[in-house]
């Protein structure tokens, strides 16, 4: 996992902290509580932070980057190609925008699912190299195309759920600024997938009664 300090610093990620609670709350059919929970490339902690107030969350990166404020914020150092945390442990695991700088996408995958519980669930959010609209990552090989994505993730032994169409159509329930979209028809949006500039999935080991 190699990600490009800097700019993740300097961002406010409250507003992706909010949409990725609203996520998961539609998936565990109750709002995100009393959880373990794993932030990989939790870059200047806010996700994480955001989600420590209800959970145990814990954030990991390849440097210690988070903002001077998040001092009882838990976190550690490493790389996401190698979880430094037990089989199973984590009811939820975050993945925003990391994978496009991991060097090896079948690695990070991997781990994802050894640490998440059976029943547990991944939220994962990527630029998609296919989109003429996508911005920035200029010279990165490491984007996923939108083709790749879904295969990588089944072969990896994930049941998938697209989620982007739904946040520009929904944006007062998933906390998109963006109001172009809403009165789109949703089918429609879905057959723009390949377009988005970004994607939004959440994934689940795919087991007999895989629910919180």
């Amino acid at each position: 996992m190699r990600l490009r300090a800097k700019p993740v610093v300097k961002l406010n990620r409250g507003g992706k902290a909010r949409m990725i609670d609203a996520f998961l709350t539609e998936a565990l059919g109750r709002e995100p509580k009393d959880l373990r929970i794993l932030d990989i490339g939790c870059g200047n902690g806010d996700i994480c932070a955001h989600f420590a107030r209800r959970n145990q969350a814990v954030g990991i990166d390849v440097a210690d980057q988070c903002r001077a404020e998040y001092t009882d914020l838990t976190r550690c150092v490493g790389v996401s190609e190698s979880l430094p945390f037990r089989d199973g442990v984590f009811d939820v695991v975050i993945s925003h925008h990391v994978i496009e700088h991991v060097q090896d996408h079948d690695l990070h995958m991997a781990e994802i699912n050894r640490v998440l519980a059976p029943r547990g669930v991944c939220y994962l959010g990527t630029p998609n190299l296919t989109s003429p609209f996508m911005r920035g990552h200029v010279g990165n090989s490491m984007v996923l195309r939108y083709g790749q994505m879904r295969p990588l993730f089944e072969r990896h032994g994930f049941a998938v759920e697209e989620y982007y169409a739904r946040w520009l159509n929904q944006p007062d329930r998933y906390h998109c600024e963006t109001r172009l979209f809403r009165s789109i028809p949703p089918a429609l949006l879905r057959g723009l997938r390949h377009w988005f500039p970004s994607q939004c999935f959440l994934l689940r080991p795919r087991a007999p009664g895989n629910d919180l």
